[in-house]
């Protein structure tokens, strides 16, 4: 199989470090070009119809994009001259679905994400984003762990 378009999903975690880092090497390797994502996940607490409620969701939501686009621009700063890479900030309520429905959307033949490691109780209860991408992919997905 031909790799040309990697999406490759961050967070600002040491897990999607990692994964920026293993998706440059390859995308360099096979000359692909990189699709870093970064999803925006509020989870609605200050989503509520109060007028002061309204005001603290815009800025934490305008706070949160902002963090998300200086992910991003530390992962383009990441990519050397001669590969192509883009970034995209999107806001979603959920962020496994968002990244499948985005590797869709940009036709990814491979999706590189990062661990965060959570295991017994924790992922039970929260669930895991890059377990639930692995298993609904529709592309291969390589899941990288932080390096200890």
């Amino acid at each position: 199989m031909e790799y040309k378009t990697i999406l490759v999903p961050i967070d600002g975690s040491e897990g999607s470090a990692a994964a920026v880092r293993t998706a440059v090497e390859l995308a360099r390797e096979l000359q692909a070009s990189l699709e870093f994502l970064h999803v925006v996940n509020l989870d609605g607490a200050f989503l509520q119809s109060a007028g002061e409620c309204k005001r603290k969701s815009h800025s934490v939501l305008e706070d949160a994009v902002d963090a998300g686009k200086q992910i991003l621009n530390h992962a383009l700063d990441c990519t050397p001259d001669g590969l192509t890479a883009k970034g995209h900030c999107i806001s979603g309520d959920d962020a496994a679905q968002t990244i499948l429905d985005s590797a869709e959307r940009i036709a990814a033949d491979l999706i590189i994400i990062g661990s965060r490691g959570i295991g017994g109780f924790k992922a039970a209860v929260l669930g895991s984003v890059s377990g639930y991408v692995l298993s609904h992919a529709n592309c291969p997905v390589v899941v990288v762990k932080a390096e200890k």
